[in-house]
């Protein structure tokens, strides 16, 4: 990747993400993942600790895949690319998430990036770091 182009601070594209129950259960279609916790909404309604289902860790992550696909100028995130993440907040159905990658490094072949994916208030849900190689 030319990395030329970016300088530390740069904020790159951000991506968002409406997360629909419909969703969650399309993707508890696809992984085989049909954990109470994500599908169960019934079940899940009075939850003391989320009060409804929550979606999968991937799909809490999927803008900032969409934003290292952009910056990559690919489909699919490159040999190579790292994402060190902990999940800080549920994400519920009806929230609207988005990526924040922030550069911190630059090096020749790669950008390390400070990593947030925050619900619609700002608040995050996800941190960590991305290399983008």
């Amino acid at each position: 990747m030319d990395t030329a182009r970016f300088n530390v601070g740069d904020t790159l594209p951000s991506k968002t993400l409406a997360v629909t129950q419909a969703l969650i259960n399309e993707y508890a279609d696809i992984c085989g993942d049909y954990n109470t916790l994500h599908v169960d909404v019934a079940g899940m309604k009075d939850h003391p600790l989320f009060g409804g289902t929550i979606a999968h860790g991937t799909i809490n992550v999927e803008p900032v895949l969409q934003a290292i696909c952009t910056v990559q100028g690919t489909k699919w995130p490159s040999a190579g690319t790292k994402i060190d993440l902990q999940f800080r907040a549920p994400v519920k159905p009806g929230m609207t998430i988005s990526s924040v990658l922030v550069v911190k490094e630059k090096k020749a072949d790669s950008l390390i990036c400070d990593m947030t994916i925050q619900d619609q208030d700002a608040k995050p849900c996800v941190k960590g770091t991305v290399e983008i190689k």
